[in-house]
């Protein structure tokens, strides 16, 4: 798809310093990106501002290339530090909530198995109390014996607050992208058909 998305790039009948600026914009931010995505998997994540770092990396640099994709087609490039804020706050409220997503989901997306540390996973091992993630993640319990347990695991997080903390931590990435987009110097309509995305 990506390709295809350049390739419609170069095809399309606007000057030439626009696409050449889209095309900077798509290898820059996809760097950014696998950047990003090689910190999740090699990188062993301890706090949430590693977390967050690494996913507006991995996420935040993905929603910001299409972002600058558009702004550099139209030759709108006024707002791009507002951009980049709103980008990488959507990328990072969506990654977020894609990563509560999947611990729901263990037979399809296996993120507990690799060992990834979520916003959920962070909270609960860093709980006051034991709880079978703790139990996992320090290697006294493996993964089968966990994955038998997995409807207690999900329960613990629920009882823990670790959802409703992602939630919170989510809905406020989602807040400030939206403060950053009263911020733009466009029509309020525009404004207005942005907002519906992240709401």
């Amino acid at each position: 798809l990506l390709l295809a998305g350049q390739k419609a790039i170069v095809d399309l009948l606007i000057d030439d310093h626009k696409k050449a600026k889209a095309q900077l914009y798509i290898s820059s931010r996809l760097l950014q990106s696998v950047n990003g995505q090689h910190m999740d998997v090699t990188y062993d994540i301890q706090t949430e501002a590693e977390y967050i770092e690494m996913v507006k990396k991995k996420s935040g640099s993905l929603v910001a290339m299409a972002c600058f994709v558009g702004t550099a087609l139209a030759d709108a490039e006024k707002n791009t530090v507002i951009i980049e804020k709103y980008a990488n706050d959507i990328g990072i409220a969506a990654q977020i909530d894609n990563d509560m997503d999947a611990l729901y989901r263990w037979d399809e997306k296996n993120d507990i198995k690799a060992k990834k540390k979520s916003l959920p996973i962070l909270y609960m091992l860093t709980s006051k109390r034991d709880n079978l993630l703790k139990q996992y993640f320090s290697n006294h319990v493996d993964y089968n014996e966990l994955y038998v347990q997995k409807e207690k695991v999900i329960q613990q997080m629920e009882q823990e607050g670790a959802f409703y903390y992602a939630k919170v931590m989510s809905q406020i990435y989602k807040e400030k992208a939206l403060q950053e987009i009263e911020k733009l110097d466009v029509d309020d309509r525009y404004k207005s058909v942005l907002k519906t995305i992240i709401l």
